[in-house]
Order: structure tokens, then C-alpha cells, then sequence
């Protein structure tokens, strides 16, 4: 399992219907090499039997959580394993919260599915959030240049153009210059994406670019961060110069991610630990099926590693 002094890595299964498993086994066999100390939270028998199938190595350590039935049908989730999914990300986030260059890899869970037994539960980033209690997470897409992080998130649209306000951009700004630092060891070059068209054509597509944004960037200047903007939204990628930008309502920012020629790794800022997740979802379609991609695991599971060695 490495050195002591190599990352630890708590990667949960994510759910047991889904991709997770499968995209879990192919990335510790492909990082097997890597000096990674990585801890797989999840049923042994359910990831044991999912190598057996796809003829791939079981994780050289397994952290015992929950139990999954073997009349389990992939593609087919039942509240159960829902429950069992919550129950690998509490497990998870205690052992990435315990250790000192610990970090958290979250396989794709369906939030559907685990609100039939936990109401409550928006998604992993409101989750770990709330568990560790912090008010404010910020979800940055890495991996990719520029970065992507969100101002808003899982809103819907009408009410995300309403919180596109002063304090609210000058808070995410601060978060995102600190966070960047804290994992990534360097100050950040930000630009900020324009709400409206062509970031408001000097008020003649709308105003909130000069009355919200266009205040915000230069309070957060004032504040010792390198942010630039508002630029409109549908070519400031091309700024060279750029390390992240800052969307601000999801599609917005989440578009651009998956549109990046590179990998992109969903990463959760304002946690006490570094915590990544491939940006997919739990492909039930594809599950049980040995086609799944690991690439986006793969790589949430190096960034997260890389985090943790700057902790």
C-alpha cells in the first residue's frame, strides 16, 4: 500500500447498481504502480464478485461498509442501496477527515435513489459540507485550464440569476483565492463570466453585470485577489492567462467543463480535507456491462492525491 508518508486516499464505492464499483477496480488496478495509498470504502464481497466478473484485481485494501445483497441486479437500485451508498460516503468522509494528508474520492452516487431513505440528501457536496459544517462549499471543475467553479449550483435558473448578488460573488471569490492556494499551492489568475449577454453590453442587455459583478471584482481586488471580468460568458475560455473562472449559475460553468479538451475532476473547496469526484453520474444503462470509462476516476483519484500531498 505504499509508504506512510504517501497520500491516503478513501475512495467510496458509490452506488452498487451504478458505474462505481466497476470505475473503482479499474483505476487502483491502473494507479497500482503509483505511490498512493489508497483505501477502497465499500462491501468486499459486492467489489469481489464485480472483479471476479470483469477479470480485474481486488483493491489491495478494503474498508469494510455496509452489505450488499447478492440478488442485486446492475442497473436496477433499490432504496437499500441507496442507503448503502450514504453509508460508504459517512465512512469515507470520517477517514479522509482523521488523517493528515488524507483526501476523498466519491464514486457516483443517484441522489433519487438515497432521498427514498435520507429526504434531506441534496447531493455529495451539500452532504460532506453540512457534515463538516461549513456553510458555503464552492464546486470546482480542475483538472481542466482554465478551472471552472461555480457561484450557484443545483438551482433552478430563475432563482440563480436572483442570487447573482454583490456579497454573495465577493464571498465565492475569497473562497475560491484561498481554497486555490490551500490545494494548489498558488494564487489563482480569476476571470469572472458576464450573467448576461456579451456581460451586459454596458447596460443594454441588462444591468446586474454593472451593479453586482463589475462591484464585486473590484471589492475582491481590494481584498488581495488577482480577478478579472466580468467577460462575456461564451468566450472568456479563451483568455490564456486565466487559472479559473468563476461561472455563475451552473450550466454556465458546467457546459464549459465538459466541453474542455481535458479531463475535468468536480472538486469541493472549503472542506477541512481535499475531496474530488469523476464528473459523471452512475450510468445504470451501462452498469454490469464492463464498458464503463474509468479515465474521469482515474484522474479524480491523482488530483486528490495531489491535493492531499499540499494538506
Amino acid at each position: 500500500c505504499g509508504m506512510n508518508s504517501s497520500p491516503k486516499v478513501a475512495i467510496t464505492m458509490g452506488d452498487p447498481a451504478g458505474i462505481g464499483p466497476e470505475v473503482v477496480l479499474r483505476a487502483c488496478e491502473a494507479l497500482a504502480s503509483e505511490a498512493l495509498h489508497l483505501i477502497v470504502v465499500g462491501d468486499s464481497n459486492h467489489l469481489e464478485t464485480v472483479a471476479t466478473k470483469l477479470q480485474l484485481p481486488t483493491p489491495r485494501e478494503i474498508f469494510e461498509c455496509g452489505c450488499v445483497e447478492p440478488t442485486l441486479e446492475p442497473g436496477r437500485p433499490r432504496a437499500i442501496d441507496g442507503h448503502i451508498a450514504l453509508q460508504c460516503i459517512i465512512t469515507a468522509a470520517d477517514l479522509a477527515a482523521s488523517g493528515d494528508n488524507a483526501a476523498l474520492v466519491t464514486a457516483p452516487v443517484s441522489k433519487h435513489v438515497i432521498t427514498a431513505t435520507e429526504p434531506s440528501f441534496k447531493g455529495h457536496t451539500e452532504f460532506l459540507a453540512s457534515r463538516a459544517e461549513v456553510s458555503d462549499p464552492l464546486m470546482v471543475f480542475a483538472g481542466i485550464r482554465p478551472a471552472v467553479a461555480l457561484l450557484t449550483t443545483h438551482l433552478p435558473l430563475v432563482t440563480a440569476v436572483v442570487s447573482v448578488q454583490r456579497p454573495a460573488i465577493v464571498s465565492a471569490l475569497a473562497r475560491l483565492d484561498e481554497g486555490w492556494q490551500r490545494w494548489f499551492g498558488n494564487r489563482p489568475c480569476i476571470g469572472v463570466a458576464g450573467l448576461n449577454p456579451h456581460a451586459g453590453e454596458s447596460g443594454l442587455l441588462g444591468c446586474e453585470d454593472d451593479t453586482e459583478v463589475r462591484p464585486a471584482i473590484v471589492e475582491a481586488r481590494r481584498e488581495g485577489a488577482d480577478v478579472h471580468g466580468p467577460f462575456p460568458a461564451d468566450s472568456v475560455f479563451r483568455h490564456q492567462k486565466l487559472d479559473v473562472i468563476l461561472a455563475l449559475y451552473h450550466d454556465q460553468g458546467t457546459i464549459m467543463a465538459k466541453r474542455a479538451p481535458e479531463v475535468s475532476v468536480n472538486t469541493t473547496f472549503g472542506l477541512p480535507y481535499p475531496r474530488t469526484s469523476p464528473d459523471h453520474g452512475v450510468a445504470y444503462d451501462i452498469a454490469g456491462k464492463g464498458i464503463a470509462d474509468a479515465g474521469p476516476m482515474i484522474a479524480a483519484v491523482r488530483l486528490a492525491a495531489k491535493m492531499a500531498a499540499n494538506r
